[in-house]
């Protein structure tokens, strides 16, 4: 997995604050997307180690409660799936309290064996690719009507899809 970015203290991506790891390379390239840079496959850096225990050294740094929240990019592409998935599993063993979010351009209903795996670990997902003609910037936690913010926990627990009404409460 290479990544392109880890923001320590992010307001603008889950509820609350959490901690944000940008992976890079997308192949979806979404017209209008606002993380253009994310892109390249070629771009970023390697996902190491080092990252990963700076992740979990930090989160709670300065006693401020953090969640994770994984965006790109894309994080279910075949380069990236596997090291997402690493992450996620090893924050959840050590966080089991603390929430993921995970934004990917991906259908949870096109999801391939390898991407259902997240499941075990995100809490809340969104998905769907940004489209700019269906661009809203009230939205909550997505840029485009189209796109779906589901509870992935409560989906699994009923066996199909809640989405979180967040924008009419």
């Amino acid at each position: 997995m290479k990544i392109n970015r880890i923001k320590d203290n992010d307001i603008a991506n889950g509820f609350g604050i959490t901690m944000s790891i940008w992976t890079q390379g997308c192949p979806h390239h979404c017209k209008g997307c606002f993380n253009g840079e994310t892109w390249s496959f070629e771009d970023g850096t390697e996902f190491t180690k080092d990252d990963l225990y700076y992740i979990l050294d930090n989160i709670n740094k300065h006693g401020i409660k953090r969640d994770l929240s994984i965006l790109g990019g894309e994080p279910l592409c075949p380069e990236n799936i596997d090291g997402v998935i690493n992450l996620s599993k090893t924050f959840k063993e050590k966080y089991p309290e603390k929430k993921i979010y995970l934004w990917t351009g991906y259908v949870v209903e096109e999801f391939n064996e390898i991407q259902k795996k997240v499941f075990e670990y995100v809490d809340i997902l969104v998905d769907g690719k940004f489209e700019q003609g269906k661009k809203k910037l009230s939205l909550t936690m997505r840029g485009s009507s189209n796109q779906r913010v589901i509870d992935v926990k409560k989906s699994i627990e009923k066996n199909k899809l809640i989405l979180l009404d967040i924008d009419n409460k």
